[in-house]
């Protein structure tokens, strides 16, 4: 029996146990979370029925992509980076663009919504750990120079920032965060490696002093100008000026006043300190005021309904994953694995803690969903493709030292 199922489930045990738990948990969630949604249907089941089949989506795809041998999806990125990032470009101005949150961040073909971020992300990835690969291929040969291995070093420095920044820029003006994360995972994926330090260093008081600048400007451009802003930024502006507001008022001046600006913010606190006493599973009653529950929110759902014992579980799944991604990691054979395992892995845990700490009130609201657990086709299935490619690495590790490919 066990050879059967290591014959279906290949790759990581470990892995596959984490991924079952995080679907566990979406499903039991979901029943309750969508209830805001659910009314609008004839058949109030309909959403809940709707996610387990996008669940059910990313179990066959995690089947699929595992049984892929990673070395033949390397250079894909090559034609669907480009494409996507020009898809981006011209997503809010195509009949087909969707509105999300504020932002034209959908593509609906034959009654889906695709987000092309969400495959962005995957793609840049794989550019990142290719052009890493190979950075450190000519970086280890002992038949060039000093001077030449400096000039190449400077070399694919520069074409990582120039490609990341040309993919960041589209994403930036509808969904913020999501370029953020993408140039936090470029920085780690550049340290892992081994880029120069002193390049680095600067590369970080470069970003520091555009993220600095771009939130002055943001934040003293009068108001009338907001809606001149391209994109998603006048609502990017919106919400850092309500985070600092709010940490920067006194306990005894602030005003606990629901309304449609911190609507979202208030009652997902509200779910979190009922946490404190668990209602149980399907018995939420901020679902019912919460208008993203079943999505960004959902974690303020689930402390809610299941207390501290929710949130260890669930925050133990995705540190499980970058965990077991470091071991991978360790055991590849090549480097170009190894990145890429680790990246694709720390892509869907940041992306995870960013959601999780916006539900408790820790920074600005971004619309990041939780992965795996929260309603989306698009980030399941991407998730899914990323967490598939991980397992077919892990199926192929053998040997314990890494090496050049």
């Amino acid at each position: 029996m066990r050879e059967f199922f290591k014959g279906i489930f290949k790759g990581s045990p470990a892995l596959w146990g984490v991924i079952a738990l995080l679907i566990l948990i979406s499903c039991i969630l979901m029943f309750s979370a969508i209830s805001s949604v659910a009314y609008k249907y004839a058949n109030y089941l309909d959403p809940f029925f709707g996610h387990v089949k996008h669940l059910a989506l990313g179990v066959i795809i995690l089947l699929i992509m595992s049984r892929i041998p990673y070395r033949y999806l390397r250079k894909l990125y090559i034609v669907f980076l480009p494409l996507t990032i020009i898809l981006l470009i011209l997503l809010p101005f195509i009949g087909a663009g969707v509105t999300l949150n504020g932002g034209t961040r959908a593509l609906r073909i034959a009654g889906f919504d695709i987000q092309p971020q969400e495959f962005a992300k995957l793609f840049t990835i794989m550019f990142l750990a290719d052009i890493l690969t190979i950075y450190q291929t000519n970086y280890t040969n002992d038949n060039i120079t000093n001077e030449e291995r400096l000039k190449n070093e400077k070399k694919y420095f520069w074409i990582t920032l120039a490609v990341v920044g040309i993919t960041c820029i589209p994403i930036a003006i509808q969904n913020f965060s999501t370029a953020i994360m993408l140039c936090i995972l470029t920085f780690a994926m550049m340290i892992i490696g081994r880029m120069s330090w002193k390049r680095m260093l600067g590369l970080t008081g470069v970003a520091f002093a555009v993220v600095g600048l771009v939130l002055v400007l943001l934040l003293n451009l009068p108001q009338e100008y907001n809606e001149k802003l391209p994109g998603h930024m006048s609502s990017i502006k919106g919400r850092i000026e309500r985070s600092m507001e709010e940490l920067t008022t006194p306990e005894d001046q602030k005003v606990y006043e629901i309304n449609d600006v911190n609507r979202q913010r208030m009652h997902g606190k509200i779910a979190i300190a009922n946490g404190r006493v668990p209602s149980g599973p399907g018995n939420s009653i901020q679902r019912d005021y919460l208008p993203l529950a079943f999505s960004d929110f959902i974690f303020a759902i689930l402390i809610e309904e299941s207390g501290w014992l929710g949130l260890i579980v669930t925050l133990s799944a995705y540190l499980a994953i970058l965990f077991i991604s470091g071991s991978i990691m360790n055991k590849c054979e090549y480097i170009y694995p190894a990145l890429l395992a680790v990246g694709l892995c720390f892509m869907i845990v940041m992306q995870a803690f960013i959601s999780m700490c916006v539900a408790v009130g820790i920074g600005p609201v971004t619309g990041q969903p939780l992965p795996l657990i929260s309603r989306g086709g698009s980030s399941i299935v991407s998730t899914c493709i990323m967490l598939g490619i991980v397992l077919n690495i892990s199926a192929s590790t053998k040997k314990e030292d890494i090496k050049t490919e």
